[in-house]
This record gives structure tokens, C-alpha cells and sequence, in this order.
């Protein structure tokens, strides 16, 4: 019956027409604190609405406070752990990057989520991280399958760690081991599209792109969109790379035509 479950929360996140999803990361607050463009959420929560964006990954507290603003829009991701390893070169870091499980894949279920999220962090300098980290991604897939929800894994290598993150191999591992704990859905880092066609075809399971820092022009980042869409991507999870530029519903808009095609704002 559990599987009805996920199948069906699955077709509530990638678009019928174009089997892509358009996904707008809303959860740095959990691991970074207030940073630009979410300082309030409550204005890029109406444009994603407004732009018709099919997910959004929000931490529990987040949906807690705004979840009349989703009503009827995109599909809710809940982060449930979370890490200090993008506090990485500022005051608030450690020597080395932390993750921990901070909310229980039922309380996913008792608020209504079609999704979880959990990090599987790779090749970090001390192995007992990646140990933990793989302990938290096994605990959320059994719990997953037990209530029948979509488990999300976003699979990068540590930054700091020993070795590149973008590496076309090192992406191809970590998402293909995410997989086989239980991953439904991947998110990973663009490691270029002759990589990602690779990455895509070996996953095992749909892979979207990480959008990253707010990087180039509107131009760059759609040329970005297109060629991850391109190279076999079946979603792109986009972020600060959205929400720290001008015109947020109307950037949101542009992508939905890039993933979806030339009718998705009809």
C-alpha cells in the first residue's frame, strides 16, 4: 500500500505533459540563518505560487507559519536534517562540517508533506561523518517506505572534504549510491552536461540540478536551465540562484517554460 503512496506523491511533483519538475529551495534559513531574498519569505512564497513552480523544499518551521500561503500551489519537500557545512568560512563554522536528523519523517506526514529531504554528504576529511551521514539517509528511507512517502537525497561530497565536488565521477557516485539507500528523487551539483548525461543515465532514479549561488546574468542562468535540462535532468532545485534577483515570479516563470516547454505558463 506504501507504494501507492509514494507513486502518487511522485505524480503530484513532476508536471504530467513534461515528466520535469521546477523546484524552488526555500530551506538556507535552517543552515545558515536570514540571508537575502529570504529574510521574509513571504513575498517569494506568493511569486512561486504565482509562477505555477510544481515543489518547494521548506523546513518544518517554515511551513508551520506560511502553509496558507502554499494552499493549492506546489508540492511541499520537508528538510528534515541539518548540517553547518555552508557556514564553511565564516564565523559560525566548525573544523569540519556537522549533520543531524532534527525532525522525524512522521512529522512530515502529520503536516500534510508530499516529501522528505536528507542530505548524503561523501568524502568528507573525518569518515564518521559520511558515516553519520549515510546512518541518517538509511533511518529517513525505512521511514519512507513505512508511510509511503518520497524520499529526496540531496547526494554532494563535502565541501572541504578530499575531493573535487563537481567532478563528474564524484557526482556519479554519490548519486548512484544515494539510490541504492532508497533515494526517489536526487539533487546534486551540475558537474557539466557531458557529465550529467552520465550521471542521469547511471543514477537509477530522477536527478535534478542544484541552482548554487546567485552566479551571472538572468541570460546565464537560463542558458544554465537549458543545458540541464538537455544533458537528461529531470528537475532543476533552484535557490538562491532565484531568489537573490530582481523579478522572482517572473525568473520562475522562464524556467517553467525552459523545463516544462514553450506552454507551461498556459
Amino acid at each position: 500500500m506504501t507504494a501507492i503512496g509514494k507513486k502518487r506523491r511522485m505524480a503530484q511533483m513532476f508536471r504530467k505533459d513534461s515528466g520535469r519538475m521546477l523546484c524552488l529551495a526555500m530551506d538556507h534559513g535552517m543552515m545558515v540563518g536570514p540571508i537575502a531574498g529570504i529574510a521574509d519569505p513571504a513575498p517569494l512564497i506568493d511569486a512561486a505560487v504565482q509562477a505555477g513552480v510544481d515543489a518547494v523544499i521548506v523546513s518544518p518551521g517554515m511551513l508551520s507559519r506560511y502553509h496558507a500561503r502554499f494552499a493549492g500551489g506546489p508540492a511541499i519537500i520537508l528538510r528534515l536534517d541539518q548540517t553547518t557545512m555552508w557556514r564553511e568560512g565564516t564565523a559560525f563554522a566548525y573544523p569540519d562540517a556537522h549533520q543531524r536528523l532534527v525532525f522525524p519523517v512522521e512529522d512530515a506526514v502529520q503536516m500534510g508533506a508530499e516529501a522528505v529531504m536528507t542530505y548524503l554528504f561523501t568524502c568528507n576529511n573525518r569518515p564518521e561523518e559520511e558515516t553519520h551521514s549515510f546512518e541518517i539517509c538509511a533511518e529517513v528511507a525505512r521511514d519512507c517506505r513505512r508511510f509511503g512517502l518520497v524520499h529526496v537525497i540531496e547526494a554532494m561530497a563535502a565541501r572541504g572534504g578530499f575531493v573535487n565536488p563537481n567532478d563528474p565521477a564524484t557526482v556519479a557516485m554519490n548519486c548512484r549510491i544515494a539510490t541504492e539507500i532508497g533515494a526517489d528523487i536526487l539533487k546534486t551539483d551540475w558537474c557539466g552536461a557531458a557529465g550529467m548525461a552520465e550521471v542521469a543515465a547511471t543514477a537509477m532514479a530522477p536527478v535534478c540540478v542544484a541552482g548554487g549561488a546567485a552566479d551571472g546574468s538572468e541570460a546565464d542562468l537560463m542558458a544554465f536551465a537549458e543545458a540541464a535540462v538537455g544533458s537528461g535532468a529531470k528537475g532543476l532545485m533552484f535557490g538562491r540562484n532565484v531568489f537573490q534577483r530582481g523579478d522572482q515570479a517572473s525568473v520562475l516563470s522562464k524556467l517553467a517554460s525552459i523545463i516544462h516547454g514553450d506552454d507551461a505558463e498556459s
